[in-house]
């Protein structure tokens, strides 16, 4: 009996690592085909992805939410004018993306596309939809561009005339999200990450925007918002152009309710006064022609008052709603009563006046964002460029952190003016610490640095040498427990009231300023020029390496890494500054450390 029980074990363990091998080929073969050996024109790629950041943190946990089954669209060329190749859907194995794509022997654009609705519509039409499968793509997109694609594929249309939900809102409702990735052929080594790789995971960029209204005025108590007026419909899928599609006839309303008698969002209270910014409002893009506005209601002098708020930055001039971005309210004083009623708030001139207020508009780009697994680093950009002929002290760059410790012994802002013969130095933060999440104060908290420059700080840079020496750069140094952040500090002269043209571009060699003013060596993605008090975006024009002449001046994409910066002639004798923002892949000679894809912020002063 016991031989009997031996063979019987026997046999059982020999059917067990039969077993075994089997589960083991059936892996192999699998892990084959994930390497991409499908078939001779076919390939599996794994898709890295993550949402770009409105704010950190986010107050909703769907915010960034993204769906394990994206699109991928093949455009087969070079950018916008790539043509449409296929529209694959990704699929979940072992909690991992894949796609299977077709082998492609040159440049390819992936248009990725996230958290899809059931139907997409098409070409400016909101009453005909399309299920959102790979037969209505290839239909649809047979012989099109990437460009025309993305201005014709929209989102699912809202209800109108008006709407008591908000979109998006919803318990697990997530966000629509995007993004373009060249890749410069598909194959077993092609991978859908970030194009920098020490980014990794490819971030996405949600279709809408958020806005939330904060009060911490000690005269004004917000009751809530009551409704947003003029909102988008539709939005596109993903926006390459940069610019706003024209929703001007295709608009409806956000209400609590039809008679207006709860608010579409009730403020909440905080440690600073009363927010919204828990219950965010999500909008499709919004460019200044649709006049979208929102009703508050608020308590001031013991009574409950309506408030139309028109959207306008500190200057009170309209501004677009841009997707991704978040763009927070600030009520800091009250001047007066509003108005009884919702309908006589509808009809009057917007009561922005009437209320002290400051505007924060957060893009995830905003920040170069370094973080560990306890909280993160980051600043608005990493290099800082001032176009000036005076000794003066300038807002180099803005940091951002959501850190709660104070570390006695790193957390430091310094610079190096010893290496630069004082030709700059730190004004502030006076004490050369990085503030902190303390004592009650928001999360996360923003803080500007100021550096102090001298006009021949252009003469200390690398690529510059004395005596056989090379010169340094001027850095100022952000170190916050171990995470670390430098940001190159520059200097160039101020611009001639004739005006000239500044080439940002890649170059052989180091453009010395004394013989190269205007030429900057850096490989650029995109500019933008910002809004302000000089009306910089009537003087500052953006253009292509081509000078050709361009619709919008304001904003620009490039495929060739020049972007040419024309600044008009001044006309007046006033002196005029102005702020121009790029994206760019760093020059070589000019890396600071961290990924190589960098924001520069150019501070322009011309001369009258």
């Amino acid at each position: 009996m016991r031989k009997i029980v031996i063979h019987i074990n026997k046999l059982f363990y020999l059917l067990l690592l039969l077993l075994i091998s089997s589960c083991e080929h059936d892996i192999n073969s699998t892990e084959q085909q994930g390497g991409g050996n499908d078939s001779d024109d076919k390939v599996q790629i794994e898709i890295f992805t993550r949402a770009h950041s409105y704010d950190l943190p986010s107050t909703r946990a769907a915010e960034n939410d993204i769906s394990m089954t994206p699109w991928v669209l093949v455009f087969k060329g070079n950018g916008g004018s790539a043509t449409f190749v296929e529209a694959v859907q990704a699929f979940e194995m072992v909690g991992k993306r894949y796609v299977i794509l077709t082998k492609q022997s040159s440049k390819c654009q992936l248009l990725i596309l996230a958290n899809t609705q059931s139907k997409f519509y098409y070409n400016n039409d909101n009453a005909n939809g399309y299920v959102f499968n790979e037969t209505n793509l290839n239909t649809r997109l047979s012989g099109v561009t990437l460009a025309d694609a993305c201005s014709k594929l929209l989102t699912e249309p809202l209800a109108s005339p008006s709407l008591t939900i908000i979109p998006y809102s919803g318990t697990g409702e997530i966000i629509p999200m995007s993004a373009v990735l060249e890749v410069n052929k598909i194959d077993n080594d092609t991978k859908i990450q970030n194009s920098d790789p020490s980014k990794g995971a490819l971030l996405l960029t949600r279709a809408v925007a958020r806005i939330a209204v904060v009060n911490t005025a000690d005269n004004f108590e917000l009751n809530g918002i009551m409704a947003l007026f003029n909102v988008p419909r539709q939005g596109q899928l993903h926006n390459y152009s940069n610019s706003i599609m024209n929703n001007t006839s295709n608009l409806t309303e956000y209400q609590g309710a039809s008679d207006y008698s709860t608010p579409l969002v009730a403020a909440s209270v905080v440690t600073e006064g009363q927010s919204t910014n828990s219950n965010p409002i999500y909008i499709y893009e919004s460019n200044t022609l649709n006049n979208t506005y929102m009703i508050i209601q608020g308590k001031y002098d013991n009574k409950d008052y309506y408030y139309k708020m028109a959207i306008v930055d500190k200057n009170l001039n309209a501004i677009d709603l841009s997707r991704n971005k978040s763009y927070t309210f600030t009520i800091i004083k009250a001047k007066g009563p509003g108005y009884d009623t919702m309908a006589d708030a509808k009809v009057a001139k917007p009561s922005n006046v009437d209320l002290d207020f400051k505007i924060i508009v957060d893009d995830g780009d905003s920040y170069e964002i370094i973080a560990n697994n306890d909280y993160y680093l980051g600043v608005s950009n990493s290099v800082y460029i001032t176009y000036s002929d005076v000794d003066n002290i300038y807002n180099a760059f803005d940091l951002i952190t959501d850190c709660t410790k104070v570390f006695p012994d790193t957390r430091n802002i310094t610079d190096n003016r010893g290496e630069v013969s004082g030709a700059f130095s730190l004004s502030s933060p006076v004490d050369g610490k990085i503030p902190v999440v303390t004592g009650g104060v928001a999360s996360p908290r923003i803080t500007t640095v100021r550096v102090f420059t001298y006009t021949w700080l252009m003469y200390f840079e690398n690529g510059q040498f004395e005596n056989g020496v090379e010169k340094n750069n001027a850095y100022i140094t952000l170190k916050l427990g171990n995470l670390e952040k430098q940001v190159h500090i520059r200097q160039r002269q101020a611009i001639n009231a004739s005006g000239t043209v500044l080439e940002y571009r890649p170059t052989d060699s180091y453009p010395y300023p004394g013989t190269y003013p205007n030429l900057m060596d850096y490989h650029c993605l995109t500019g933008q020029v910002e809004d302000g008090d000089d009306n910089p975006k009537n003087w500052i024009k953006l253009r292509p390496s081509t000078m050709v002449e361009r619709e919008d001046t304001e904003r620009i994409i490039v495929e060739d890494g020049q972007i040419f910066i024309e600044v008009l002639p001044n006309t007046t004798n006033n002196r005029r500054r102005g702020t121009v923002y790029l994206t760019t892949v760093m020059s070589n000679g000019s890396s600071v450390g961290g990924s190589s894809v960098k924001r520069i912020k150019i501070d322009i002063t011309q001369k009258g």
